[in-house]
């Protein structure tokens, strides 16, 4: 499996405090069946900032690290990129890092309660650049909880959205356990990731969101999620978002149907498609 998100580079924001917790989280994520984890310390959120060239270096020592204690982890630098006006400026001089350092497509993330305004507006600016926004954890978005339609509206631009394992579990709450599950369902989401913080509890593991989510939907679709999709985003391909939706039982593909409404300019809700 491959692992988008996770804040394992030590001293560097919220995540592993040392590198000793690094190392540990490092093992647990192989233990799990990780191959790649992109390491995605937070940049612009107003706490804290990693331009690019600091997270190139610390990714590089800790790659390093890996290897003098055995660990079979390839890790490449990576962003989680807060959704700010100021990000497509940040990512065209080069100081705000894409996802594995491919210059295809950035980890963007959104504010805990709300979704901000201008937010669609950054996103196309950000889609104009060539480059794809993942939007991380939606379904731990207040806004975005309470309907999907704007998410949809994203998905339908070019984005693409991450779910985290452990929304999908029910570790966040059945509140966010359920709004994952109807963004998974609805084919809105195209990569789970850990969003690892720690070697307790928010740890770098994929395998039991994995298999919730192919209860909820197929094999075939948690495969998509953890292992095609995100691969091919750290190797810098692009990816279609379609297969994912394509690979849903025939109960939850009625999303098709509403984006060709709204192509049409209907405006129809989502929300109605989805109980049709």
């Amino acid at each position: 499996m491959v692992d988008l998100h996770g804040h394992l580079l030590p001293g560097i924001d919220d995540g592993a405090k040392d590198l000793a917790q690094a190392l540990n989280m490092a093992r647990q994520a192989v233990a799990d069946g990780i191959v790649i984890s992109v390491l995605t310390p937070h940049h612009l959120n107003g706490v804290y900032r990693n331009p690019a060239r600091h997270v190139r270096e610390q990714c590089a020592n800790f790659c390093s690290e890996l290897r003098s204690h055995g660990i079979a982890l390839d890790v490449r630098p990576g962003s989680e990129c807060h959704l700010v006006p100021e990000l497509p400026a940040a990512l065209a001089e080069g100081s705000a890092l894409t996802i594995a350092d491919r210059k295809r497509a950035v980890l963007v993330e959104l504010p805990v309660h709300s979704v901000p305004l201008g937010a669609t507006s950054i996103l196309e600016d950000i889609l104009a650049m060539g480059l794809r926004p993942l939007i991380a954890h939606p379904e731990r978005n207040g806004e975005l909880i309470a309907t999907t339609e704007k998410l949809a509206e994203w998905i339908e631009m070019g984005c693409l959205a991450q779910v985290t394992a452990q929304s999908c579990t029910g570790q966040f709450g059945p509140q966010i356990q359920d709004a994952a599950r109807r963004m998974v369902c609805a084919g809105l989401v195209q990569v789970m990731a850990s969003d690892a913080h720690r070697d307790r509890r928010r740890i770098p593991q994929l395998s039991r969101g994995r298999d919730v989510v192919a209860q909820w939907t197929s094999p075939d679709v948690a495969r998509l999620l953890t292992e095609d999709i995100p691969r091919g985003l750290a190797d810098g391909q692009d990816v279609d978002a379609d297969q994912v939706r394509g690979a849903l039982p025939a109960r939850g593909r009625g999303f098709a149907g509403w984006l060709r409404r709204l192509r049409a300019g209907s405006g129809a809700a989502l929300e109605d498609s989805q109980r049709s």
